[in-house]
């Protein structure tokens, strides 16, 4: 059997579609995460506090890849829709359009993250070395953004077309071209953390070139064009997608400044668990992709019993493999640290971390699947006001408060309960836009 077998999830049965479609999105996934971890491993050979810098660079990374990704979004959602209604050459015009928009986007981001790249520093409270490791690979890193924005949008195009298999194929490539151009440009060229940039960078960009090929053979093509009416559906969906992930992403910044305000130490840790658990995030993230697919094709289909009844498979199969995949971490946590970190102050906080991580992950994947199918069924902005309550209308206030009197339980208490009710509102919002997209086609 075939596990990276392509399917149709408008006519192929739908746990047959869930099935085929997420192993191989999972697969993509955890090579993604692979990227991250190869990059923490070799960056711990400098210093454990090297790796709190390359957590924090990322991160503000993902702020400025935040304000993108709704655009990926946006054009995946519209692709699905017009591959499952069969307008093949519409779905082909949008990628046209946000294509020219990623060009425009990625020049301007990284000018503004050069320009503002001490302010930034300092605005995250970092100090000594990590402050001069985290500027050492930012001045790089703002280089490649521009791929990094086109790397994704044509993943996300190859993802809505139902061609995870190909995905997988440019993230092993990109994978294996990183763990050898990290020791390349980091020792042997003696870069150090600027050559975990500049591997990041060579990587990406050859696997650019194999999408091309890809999308190419699918009819897909580079145009420069862009069409009113259509960048404005893009941006007005876009927009809000894209502060879904960003009021995520910033909300982190604020927790590495009350981590950081402890002890460096304890922002090691911080950044290690995230690390580590990030495994399970892009396992969750690949399963949200197959919702996101196998609804927006059915929705764009009008066949609603379909898209209701993918949605509620990926929700249950997400919550027993990944709450599954949750219970092992934590039984493994003594080994899996000791790979990162040898330092007991750091080891001891991030023991304790990954408890509160433990018992609120398995709300995490429920919640991220959920507010994924919102938004392939054309809702992107009620996620992103959950996204903007929850975290910092609830989360962060109580982080604060909490860290007065607790300390660093303090604020991982209110991280997995901010988990718990994420997953709430977002089931919630699942079940009204599923009524809603029913009364539509009644209409209809």
């Amino acid at each position: 059997m075939k596990i990276f077998k392509n399917v149709d999830p408008t006519k192929d049965p739908i746990l047959k579609s869930i099935v085929f479609l997420s192993i191989p999105m999972m697969v993509e996934m955890l090579t993604q995460n692979l990227f991250n971890l190869v990059d923490m491993y070799f960056v711990s050979k400098i210093s454990y506090l090297a790796i709190g810098a390359l957590v924090s660079s990322s991160i503000v990374l993902m702020v400025i890849f935040s304000s993108f990704i709704g655009l990926s979004t946006a054009t995946g959602m519209y692709v699905a829709s017009c591959l499952g209604g069969k307008k093949f050459s519409q779905a082909r015009f949008y990628y046209s359009n946000a294509f020219t928009l990623v060009l425009i986007f990625s020049l301007l981001f990284s000018a503004v993250l050069y320009l503002f790249l001490n302010g930034i520093l300092n605005l995250l409270g970092l100090r000594g070395l990590t402050r001069i490791f985290a500027y050492q690979y930012l001045s790089v890193a703002v280089l490649g953004l521009i791929f990094n924005f086109l790397f994704t949008l044509n993943n996300s195009v190859l993802r809505s077309n139902a061609l995870p298999s190909l995905v997988v194929r440019v993230m092993v490539l990109t994978n294996i071209l990183n763990a050898i151009f990290d020791p390349f440009f980091m020792f042997y060229l003696k870069l150090g953390i600027r050559g975990a940039a500049l591997s990041t960078i060579m990587s990406v960009l050859i696997g650019i070139c194999l999408q091309v090929i890809f999308l190419h053979n699918n009819g897909y093509y580079f145009r420069f064009l862009i069409r009113e009416r259509v960048v404005s559906r893009l941006l007005s969906k876009g927009v809000f997608a894209s502060l879904h992930l960003f009021f995520r992403i910033v909300s982190m910044l604020v927790l590495i400044r009350l981590v950081s305000g402890f002890s460096q130490v304890a922002l090691s840790a911080y950044s290690i668990v995230i690390r580590i658990y990030q495994v399970l995030l892009f396992l969750v993230f690949g399963l949200a992709n197959t919702s996101f697919v196998v609804v927006g094709q059915n929705y764009g289909a009008k066949l609603i019993d379909r898209l209701k009844e993918g949605a509620f498979w990926v929700l249950a199969l997400g919550f027993f493999f990944i709450g599954a995949l949750d219970v092992l971490i934590y039984a493994l946590r003594d080994p899996i640290l000791a790979i990162f970190v040898r330092d007991p102050m750091v080891k001891k906080i991030a023991f304790r971390l990954m408890f509160f991580y433990f018992v609120s992950y398995p709300f995490v994947v429920l919640a991220t699947i959920s507010a994924r199918s919102s938004m392939a069924l054309h809702d992107t902005k009620r996620p992103s006001l959950i996204n903007l309550f929850n975290l910092w209308f609830f989360m962060l206030p109580l982080a604060y408060v909490l860290s007065k009197y607790y300390g660093l339980n303090g604020i991982w208490f209110s991280i997995a309960l901010s988990n718990f009710t994420s997953f709430l509102a977002n089931i919630v919002l699942l079940l009204f836009n599923l009524k809603r997209v029913e009364n539509e086609v009644v209409r209809i």
